[in-house]
């Protein structure tokens, strides 16, 4: 889901929401409830999710404190009851403090489910000082130009985030550069270059029947094939997990088994497209650690602002067919701009930097304006009412198939109607974006 839309959308929703996320910034401005199932155990709290982590942590300490307390009790009555046991006129008060210490209930401390992904990206050789080199580069797709006139130059050891309004050609730079997708112009990688690509679409590069071992394997060359079993419990895939199909693994699998099948390709050029999609919080961490080890260039497309925090020097921001070269970090960008979020950067109008504008005089608009303003309003609400209606066959789609993936397959032109209905959301979305917007012209 488009997270502005769903920003707008949750945020005036008057009922109840149940919401399944990572984006910790998405959750603090929606939720205020958290309820965390860790080791087959759920803690349940009235907080956003940033105040529950703290209140957790504060629980916690005090159970640590309270078990330390109830040890040092339990030490003292035993000590007692064998001082006791040794005299014949003390007996019964022994026999009495061990009934008494049998029905003490033990203080737990809560236990934190520690078990994360051990990642670390090496570069395969040192390649020329030039990384990519393009030039009057240009992308459309049928009547949309996507990209037009584009020069760009980024040099080794280069850290890079692509932000900007969904449909404004971050993923479609990263495809033709990777020479996944044709494009006009020129565009050229320099000597020794290597370049590793992480897809957003992880689950059309994974094939369903192949277990997760299977993958690995016909990934692997005659050097790393050995070490392919290691590679895969470092990114939690034990014992019997590495037999599972990829049809049925979850979004964070994906992404996990994603992340392994990359490290057996030499690179020394990282290009990631929200490579956090489905994973955890503590796998991101991890993620994020391990890309700030990473020595050579890295170009990452993501929405999240937390991610980026000190992963990128540079950043090059999609709007308008164009690309404009920030030289700071994500705070930097976002302070050029004075926004909060990246949520905000993906709008189309911007706020200038400078003084604070002065509130604007209310204009009225024309009988002919407010009629065109009725209709914009009333086509926003149908395409929202679409939108949501067909996320919710999708779901349930993913659910048959997640239950009993041969049966629901096997329907007459399944995928292809599947697809179609993915299709149609991003159509939708887009077309909400540009009725949001010219409903926007009018305040």
């Amino acid at each position: 889901m488009n997270l502005l839309y769903g920003l707008r959308i949750f945020k005036n929703y008057s009922g109840a929401i149940v919401l399944v996320s990572h984006d910790k910034m998405f959750l603090d401005n929606v939720t205020n409830r958290t309820i965390e199932i860790s080791l087959g155990q759920i803690y349940d709290y009235k907080k956003p999710y940033s105040q529950f982590l703290e209140l957790r942590a504060d629980i916690k300490e005090k159970q640590l404190q309270a078990q330390k307390n109830q040890e040092k009790e339990i030490e003292q009555t035993q000590k007692l009851i064998e001082k006791f046991r040794a005299k014949a006129s003390k007996a019964s008060m022994a026999q009495s403090l061990i009934k008494k210490l049998d029905k003490v209930e033990r203080i737990a401390v809560d236990q934190d489910d520690n078990a994360v992904m051990n990642v670390r990206f090496e570069i395969s050789k040192e390649p020329g000082k030039i990384i990519v080199e393009a030039e009057d580069l240009a992308k459309s797709y049928g009547d949309k130009q996507v990209l037009q006139n584009v020069d760009l130059l980024i040099e080794r050891n280069s850290k890079i985030a692509f932000v900007g309004q969904n449909g404004q050609g971050k993923s479609t730079l990263a495809k033709m550069m990777v020479g996944e997708i044709p494009y006009e112009g020129s565009l050229k990688l320099g000597h020794n270059v290597e370049v590793g690509y992480f897809a957003q679409n992880q689950s059309e590069y994974l094939p369903p029947e192949k277990t997760v071992l299977e993958i690995m394997e016909e990934a692997a060359n005659e050097t790393n094939r050995v070490k392919v079993r290691d590679m895969l419990g470092a990114f939690l895939f034990g014992g019997e997990a590495v037999d599972k199909k990829a049809k049925v693994l979850s979004g964070g699998e994906r992404n996990r088994l994603a992340l392994c099948k990359l490290l057996l390709s030499p690179f020394n050029v990282l290009i990631m497209d929200e490579p956090t999609n489905h994973l955890d919080i503590a796998s991101k961490n991890v993620l994020k650690k391990a890309l700030q080890n990473f020595n050579g260039t890295l170009i990452l497309v993501s929405h999240d602002r937390e991610f980026l925090q000190g992963l990128t020097s540079t950043v090059y921001g999609f709007k308008d067919r164009e690309i404009k070269e920030y030289l700071g970090d994500i705070d930097y960008f976002l302070e050029q701009h004075q926004l909060e979020n990246l949520r905000e950067a993906e709008k189309r109008t911007v706020v200038k930097a400078g003084k604070k504008e002065a509130p604007k005089d209310v204009v009225k608009l024309t009988r002919e304006q407010e009629k065109k303003l009725k209709k914009l309003k009333n086509k926003l609400g149908k395409i929202e009412s679409q939108i949501a209606a067909l996320e919710e066959e999708i779901e349930q789609i993913d659910i048959a198939l997640a239950e009993n993936y041969e049966v629901t397959s096997s329907e007459v032109d399944f995928f292809k109607n599947y697809k179609a209905k993915k299709a149609k959301v991003d159509t939708l979305m887009e077309e909400w974006e540009v009725t949001e917007e010219q409903i926007s012209s009018f305040n």
